[in-house]
């Protein structure tokens, strides 16, 4: 079989915690591996471990082919979310593309009877119900450099000086936008999955009212927590997304909340 038809996510553990009493997957962002989660690790309490996925393409992987099947690439994340060798309950934090990523995952556990996630927190990305990314990505993609800046934020010059770094920077980042153009929702019951919700107060790409629509899609609404910054907030207010998801993780397990 092809390369491609084969790869799947792998577990990446970013701080080996065997005594915490969750884990955590943060979803990597369109084009990005797991190592753009690595500042969360100081941050975040004992009581959770903090883990990751390494995806075909991006990161470490990139000499393998990107998978831009958005209903494969779930379902294997899937697996990886729900290990039958850990009882400990878990949670999946995805950002942009990861929080599609994120979502479908989670439906596909409900669709096999596997383990649901304590919490599915989502960042920065429209609710996938509102066929968004059709109509609001091809115009970014069009844009040049100013596009593609208010996707991933600042562009170091010597990246845009070099074209094979440029290049090798960004086919991961248009594998997951192709995903993103793929992708088709299918409509289900909502999730009985607690939620949260994050955004950038500037982000030119996902406003309030997307984000807010995540609602629709589960069975207990939760409000969109917005911190400063745009689509790429995630580098910029790092503490206090962290103290944040750590507050509501405390609370959906009946922890204490205080962090690291």
């Amino acid at each position: 079989m092809p390369a491609a038809a084969t790869a799947v996510p792998e577990r990446v553990v970013l701080a080996a915690r065997p005594q915490a009493s969750l884990r955590l997957y943060a979803v990597p962002p369109a084009g990005a591996g797991p190592d753009c989660y690595l500042r969360w690790v100081p941050l975040l309490p004992p009581w959770i471990e903090l883990c990751s996925v390494a995806l075909p393409g991006r990161g470490t992987r990139a000499g393998e082919p990107s998978l831009t099947d958005p209903a494969y690439l779930s379902a294997r994340l899937a697996a990886v979310l729900d290990d039958w060798t850990d009882p400990r309950p878990f949670a999946v934090f995805g950002h942009s593309a990861g929080a599609l990523l994120a979502y479908e995952a989670t439906r596909h556990l409900r669709r096999t009877h596997g383990r649901p996630p304590a919490l599915l927190a989502v960042s920065s990305l429209s609710a996938p119900h509102l066929d968004a990314y059709t109509a609001d990505l091809p115009p970014r993609l069009t844009a040049g450099l100013a596009g593609l800046r208010e996707l991933v934020g600042p562009i170091p010059e010597q990246l845009l000086a070099d074209a094979r770094l440029m290049a090798a920077a960004c086919t991961p980042l248009l594998a997951d936008l192709l995903l993103l153009l793929h992708y088709r929702h299918h409509p289900e019951p909502p999730l009985p999955v607690p939620l949260a919700l994050y955004g950038g107060e500037l982000d030119p790409v996902t406003g309030l009212r997307p984000l807010q629509a995540w609602n629709d899609l589960v069975t207990t609404p939760a409000s969109a927590q917005l911190f400063p910054g745009g689509h790429s907030y995630l580098h910029t207010a790092t503490k206090e997304l962290v103290g944040h998801l750590t507050d509501v993780l405390g609370t959906v397990i009946n922890r204490p909340v205080a962090t690291a």
